[in-house]
């Protein structure tokens, strides 16, 4: 199961992101899709794992929350996304500092690691817990 709701997640991810980026013209708040599939994509598992499975089942996995916890996260991103309009261009007065890039980017990997854990917790207590 670890495998199929991870693959499953990841689509629902790309497919999200793929979505997100045509339509709205964004690469995320990181300005890379990659990291913002990345996210998108452990979000769903991590969701899609967790909570109630509901709707069909395909293979034995509860694909509708994986697609709504991840469209929220993807939307919360977008929202959360820098635009380039030429009004909110930044000036010298509002640069982001080496501090607070060095923080951003450590709550970043902070995040994907509790993700990691999360998604993987669910496999371990589980069975505990259900």
């Amino acid at each position: 199961m670890f495998f199929s709701e991870l693959l499953v997640a990841l689509v629902v991810g790309f497919i999200l992101v793929w979505i997100i980026s045509k339509a709205l013209g964004t690469k995320g708040p990181w300005d890379s899709l990659l990291w913002f599939f990345l996210m998108v994509g452990l979000f769903a598992w991590v969701g899609g794992v967790w909570l109630r499975p509901y709707g069909p089942l395909w293979m034995g996995i509860g694909w509708v929350p994986m697609i709504l916890v991840g469209l929220l996260v993807a939307m919360l991103l977008t929202a959360a996304s820098p635009r380039n309009h030429k009004k909110f261009k930044e000036t010298k007065d509002q640069s982001i500092t080496t501090a607070e890039r060095t923080a951003v980017g450590a709550f970043f990997w902070v995040l994907i690691a509790c993700l990691l854990i999360f998604g993987m917790g669910h496999y371990y207590w589980y069975p505990v817990v259900g």
